[in-house]
């Protein structure tokens, strides 16, 4: 029979979480989640594709204080639609999202090579990364474990 590892979750701090590719599946999953322990994390930067009726979505649910999105023109309908979000875009969107200050803990979940940066940037920054992005291993696995 194998050996079962049991996590307790022993600090009662509120965790702050950041979403990279929070519109795909393993995003969407994720937030799933969280929603179920709003005692235990709070969402403070998501960051999508294109995928922005999903991200409207998540805005409102979740309140994450920055968001980015793929293009400019999406970004800056979103910042028209919510005045009091920061909100990016492109590959600097992010990388502002994986190294938000107020975040503990960072979900790579982005699809291709894209999330390569971003999740070196939030390695880079002291946070601690959920990989869920095969590309970033393949391509800088040592990197990253390191």
């Amino acid at each position: 029979m194998g050996q079962y590892l049991t996590i307790r979750y022993n600090d009662h701090r509120l965790k702050k979480i950041a979403i990279l590719g929070s519109t795909g599946s393993v995003g969407t999953n994720t937030l799933r989640v969280l929603e179920r322990f709003p005692d235990r994390f709070r969402v403070v930067a998501l960051a999508a594709g294109r995928r922005i009726d999903v991200i409207k979505k998540q805005i409102v649910q979740f309140r994450p204080s920055l968001v980015s999105v793929a293009s400019e023109s999406d970004a800056a309908a979103l910042s028209r639609e919510f005045p009091q979000l920061e909100v990016r875009h492109g590959a600097a969107g992010l990388i502002a999202a994986a190294t938000q200050p107020e975040s503990d803990f960072v979900v790579s979940a982005t699809v291709g090579a894209v999330g390569l940066v971003p999740t070196l940037a939030a390695i880079n920054a002291g946070k601690t990364v959920g990989l869920a992005n095969k590309e970033t291993l393949v391509m800088a696995g040592e990197l990253m474990t390191r």
